[in-house]
């Protein structure tokens, strides 16, 4: 009876100590932030991919026939494709883009904010601009799709992006362009985005 009495004592102080120990352990565990962006930062993340993925003077760092790889503004690379398709049928006469951003470890400056960005596994834009007869007749449609891990501050999550381009064409210059609004599903908000332009095949 002795014997048993000083194991259950025994045993007694070793659970204690190993609960004491959770305890502590768990006291001191931080979790992780996964607050969802707002609006605000949404839009900056998407606009500051944008100005990555459309530069037109990028730092290459790897090109190849069918896509460049090229630095982000402040550490890491986006791998981008571009494919513009130009065809013509009576008096038709049909644009339409492919592009594609996949980011590794992307930082860059978007709104004040400092972002740092993965594909998952990445970016998609396409659109198409037609022009038939004697400009009669405009229509453009369009959309960007995908997927994007961010981090901003000790925060990170992942964004869905699912947007439809609408707008009105700009024959202003010698390059076909679009002036419109991109719109619907945004890191989890309805969203509504201007943009300037989407270039032609020499820009």
């Amino acid at each position: 009876m002795v014997f048993r009495r000083k194991m259950d004592a025994a045993w007694g102080v070793l659970v204690g100590g190993l609960l004491a120990l959770a305890v502590g352990c768990g006291d001191g565990t931080t979790e992780p932030d996964d607050t969802p962006l707002t609006m605000t930062e949404a839009e900056a993340l998407f606009e500051g991919m944008r100005v990555i993925q459309q530069d037109t003077a990028p730092r290459i760092i790897h090109a190849s026939e069918d896509s460049i790889v090229v630095a982000c503004p402040l550490g890491g690379q986006l791998r981008r494709t571009v494919m513009f398709v130009d065809e013509s049928v009576a008096d038709t006469l049909r644009l339409a883009w492919d592009f594609t951003a996949a980011p590794a470890g992307c930082q860059f400056s978007s709104g004040g904010l400092q972002f740092t960005v993965d594909g998952a596994p990445e970016v998609r834009e396409r659109g198409a601009f037609v022009l038939a007869g004697f400009f009669e007749h405009f229509s453009i449609e369009g959309s960007v799709t995908g997927r994007l891990d961010w981090q901003l501050d000790d925060r990170s999550g992942s964004c869905d992006i699912d947007l439809v381009l609408s707008g009105e064409p700009d024959l202003s210059s010698t390059e076909p362009s679009v002036a419109g609004v991109l719109s619907g599903a945004l890191c989890g908000h309805e969203a509504e985005i201007e943009v300037e332009a989407v270039p032609g095949p020499a820009g």
